[in-house]
Parts: C-alpha cells; sequence; structure tokens
C-alpha cells in the first residue's frame, strides 16, 4: 500500500474515524511492537488522565457502530499551506461468527465532499472505503479508483489496533498500551473548549518515535460518549491535522454496501495487492 495513502488513513484515524490519501506504498503496519525501557506498571500517570484512557478504552465496547460529519484541517509544517475538507466518516467494529454468518473485520468509510486550500471552497469528492482487506479510494473528480490489498486473504489482523494495524483508532485501545507509547496528561476545562468535553494531551515517548507517525496527540473528549469530539495531531514533518466531529451517531445501523465501493462506468481502476 501507498506510504502516503498508510500514513495519512493513520493520521486521520488517530484524529478520528477517518482515511485521507497522499503519498508512496509500503505494506506494513505504521508501527511495530517493540521492547520498552520501563514496565508499564512502573510509570507515573496522572490519575485523572488514567480515568480518561479508561473511558475511551470502554468506548470501543460501548460503541461498535459510529457515524459523524468531519471538518479535517491539515496546516503543513514546512510551507505553512493549509488544506481544508468537509464530508462524514463511519466506523463498525468487527462482528464475530453468529447463526452462520462469517465472521467481519472492523470496517470504515470516508467520504469528503468539499476542499478548500486557500482560495474558495469548492465541491471535489473523495472516498475512501476500508473492509478489512482492501482499502479502496475513489477520486470522483478524474474518475479513477485504486484498491490497496492491506490483509491477505484468510488472515486475520487487527488493523486498527495501536501497534498491530496501519489504521489505529483515537479510542477503543487498551490504557496500558497507549501508556507503551505516550505519555498521558490532562488539565482543567478552558472556555476555548468544545462545551461538556475533557481534555487529554499524549505525548510520543523517545523511545517510540521510531514506531509512530505523531509527535503528539490532543483530544477533546465528549463526557457521556467518552468518544473524541475533537483532535490536533503534530507529526514528525511538523504538519499539523484537525478533525472536529459533529452530529455524532452511535446507534445507527451501517449496512455492509457502505464499505464497499463499486466501481461505475467508465472510471480507471487499479489493483495494488501485498507483495507487488
Amino acid at each position: 500500500m501507498n506510504l502516503m495513502i498508510r500514513q495519512s488513513c493513520t493520521a486521520l484515524l488517530c484524529v478520528g474515524i477517518a482515511a485521507a490519501a497522499l503519498a508512496e506504498p509500503t505494506t506494513q503496519p505504521t508501527s511495530q511492537p517493540c521492547a520498552t525501557t520501563q514496565p508499564t506498571s512502573a510509570r507515573t500517570t496522572d490519575p485523572a488522565a488514567m480515568t480518561i484512557l479508561a473511558q475511551l478504552e470502554q468506548a470501543g465496547r460501548d460503541h461498535p457502530q459510529i457515524r459523524a460529519e468531519i471538518d479535517y484541517e491539515v496546516v503543513l509544517g514546512d510551507l505553512g499551506d493549509t488544506e481544508q475538507r468537509t464530508g462524514w466518516v463511519a466506523y463498525r467494529d468487527e462482528r464475530p461468527a453468529n447463526d452462520g454468518a462469517p465472521a467481519q473485520p472492523a470496517r470504515f468509510r470516508v467520504h469528503f465532499d468539499t476542499l478548500r486550500t486557500g482560495g474558495p471552497k469548492l465541491r471535489e469528492v473523495v472516498d475512501y472505503a476500508f473492509d478489512g482487506q482492501w482499502l479502496t479510494v475513489a477520486k470522483h473528480k478524474i474518475k479513477q479508483m485504486t484498491r490497496y490489498q492491506v490483509v491477505a486473504k484468510g488472515e486475520r489482523v487487527e488493523t486498527m489496533r495501536l501497534g498491530q494495524g496501519p489504521f489505529p483508532l483515537p479510542f477503543g485501545q487498551k490504557a496500558d498500551e497507549v501508556l507503551d507509547y505516550f505519555e498521558a496528561h490532562t488539565r482543567p476545562a478552558r472556555p476555548s473548549d468544545p462545551k461538556g468535553t475533557q481534555y487529554l494531551r499524549l505525548t510520543t515517548r523517545p523511545e517510540r518515535l521510531k514506531d509512530t507517525e505523531f509527535t503528539r496527540i490532543e483530544m477533546w473528549i465528549d463526557d457521556k460518549t467518552h468518544l473524541p469530539v475533537r483532535i490536533v495531531s503534530k507529526d514528525k514533518k511538523r504538519n499539523l491535522t484537525t478533525a472536529s466531529f459533529k452530529n455524532v451517531q452511535t446507534d445507527k445501523q451501517l449496512a455492509d454496501e457502505m464499505f464497499h465501493m463499486a466501481r461505475p462506468a467508465g472510471w480507471q481502476l487499479k489493483v495494488e495487492r501485498l507483495g507487488e
């Protein structure tokens, strides 16, 4: 899978249930487990931050299906250029085998419909769909669809687990595993914070900088659902990415068709398989 595709998918998922495509290929996960220099249990962590991490972990069990509108912005660190997009995102957790139906992996979908890069807002539709095996990117303006194989057929990969797959979610992760990668801190609410939220700052541990794209991630987490409503991340290239979510729905049934995109008539199709 294209490296830029992978990095951008990770960015959007680490800044909210999303995926975007912008660079060069690789089929390797974003991060790989490595030995920690200090056991998690021996680290001192702010108790209030630990409570928030536990709530984020529980949110993954409480909300197996999510759909939300998204405002997405990237400020490029080197040039200062800004890209803004709006659209919606959806996520569905893995489903175990049931009543003869096979197990299904976790899936996500991202739909952007507008783009602004300094001038007026333009309509530019881009879709990203991950069905547990293939990531499909559809660029409507140029009528091009690309399918990237992320998981080999028959292989089971936890694609959205931190340290295991290329698309780690910003919620549902085990608190101890988050602390293996990041230092966690919180602070009292400020008037500028989204109403009814708690603040969490994750700073990448020095020994983990080689295992993640990010140097820090800030989250504003809803008091009731314990899901992020705003996430700001800074990566190693000093790019600053912000995702804000509204109209979050946690009780909406998401059909299988949402995570599969058929090629429209007349579109170009490219397929990149693992190992190619």
